[in-house]
């Protein structure tokens, strides 16, 4: 609807806004990787990569990558890394939107700036050790971290449901995830803890979807992407019974804990986290093997799922986040049944 000189709607007559546009886009990659037992215990793998992107970004890189595996004793693995990345931005989610065509009227936003969404450089880098502690059991460690340029981030503008791609001038990402596995016979036993923080700073795209003081915050300051989340773990069990059988049976649970995304503390975008939440899941899994009876086939499965059994009621997102327009909450309690068979 038109507005007058102050923003304020002028008249309730509806105004027609033809904005069509198409884009045919190309990403061309070619890379060379090879692997060199230098020593019985050391293997290096190296290589290149050079991309080029022609879509509503014309750019182009050559990206160096080198990783290093040691087993110094039995049982023992170390690796390090290091790798150069260029990820062009999500194609689908990229429009070329044509703001002049929505001046004079309520859909103008407050912010006009549009520039381009540009593809991601990063170098990152990782680290880590596995030990057989005994036989069946593994533990880790593993680290990581990312610095990008113009870093990518996705967000829900408005009511649609429909995902903005935009980048932070800069990005930093790092974190470190301890896992433990336990596989012998009937029993198989995991879990693993992550914590690791995303955050950036400078929007330097899609500038229009954002409000001035928006803007000028993350333009002086880092702040934590939506996503981000500062613990995450999950655990699991699994027990086979009648392994050696026609008729194995698989019964599982599983745990998903989280400390919960980010959502925005006044005038600070995504300053605080959410409530923390977990989940817990049961799954049984009956397999038929009809060859061990003498028949045909190559088997069926039949599988029962429970989705948070305990119908936990928690919240994703509460629409505050940056680039997040709505509420989200996680899955309720779901039974769900399943059948496979094999030809």
């Amino acid at each position: 609807m038109p507005v007058d000189e102050f923003g304020a709607q002028a008249a309730d007559q509806l105004l027609t806004v033809i904005d069509k546009n198409a884009r045919t886009g190309g990403f061309y990659g070619v890379y060379l990787q090879d692997e060199w037992r230098i020593l019985p215990s050391v293997t290096l793998n190296y290589g290149a990569r050079a991309d080029v992107v022609d879509e509503y970004t014309h750019e182009a890189q050559l990206s160096p990558r080198v990783n290093v595996v040691w087993k110094p004793f039995e049982g023992t693995t170390l690796h390090g890394g290091y790798a150069r990345y260029f990820n062009p931005p999500p194609f689908e989610l990229v429009g070329n939107a044509t703001i002049n065509r929505v001046l004079g009227s309520t859909a103008q936003p407050a912010v006009l700036r549009n520039d381009p969404v540009k593809a991601e450089r990063s170098h990152y880098f990782d680290a880590g050790i596995q030990q057989v502690v005994i036989p069946g059991l593994t533990l880790g460690v593993d680290g990581f971290y990312k610095r990008a340029t113009n870093l990518i981030d996705e967000g829900q503008f408005g009511s649609p449901i429909l995902l903005t791609a935009f980048n932070y001038g800069r990005g930093d990402v790092t974190g470190v995830e301890f896992s433990g596995t336990y596989d012998n016979g009937p029993l198989a036993l995991f879990g693993n803890l992550t914590i690791s923080r995303a955050i950036g700073t400078r929007i330097v795209s899609s500038q229009f979807n954002f409000s001035q003081a928006d803007l000028d915050y993350i333009g002086q300051h880092y702040i934590h992407q939506d996503h981000d989340q500062r613990f995450t773990g999950s655990a699991g069990a699994a027990y086979t019974v009648a392994r050696a059988s026609a008729f194995p049976l698989r019964l599982s649970t599983d745990l998903l804990v989280g400390s919960g995304l980010r959502a925005s503390a006044s005038d600070i975008p995504n300053g605080r986290a959410l409530s923390g939440y977990y989940t817990v899941n049961l799954s049984a899994v009956q397999k038929i093997n009809p060859s061990a009876l003498g028949g045909y086939g190559r088997g069926t499965e039949l599988r029962l799922d429970v989705i948070n059994l305990l119908d936990r009621k928690y919240q994703l997102r509460d629409g505050s986040g940056l680039g997040v327009g709505n509420p989200q909450y996680g899955l309720r309690r779901a039974i769900l049944a399943g059948l496979s068979q094999r030809f």
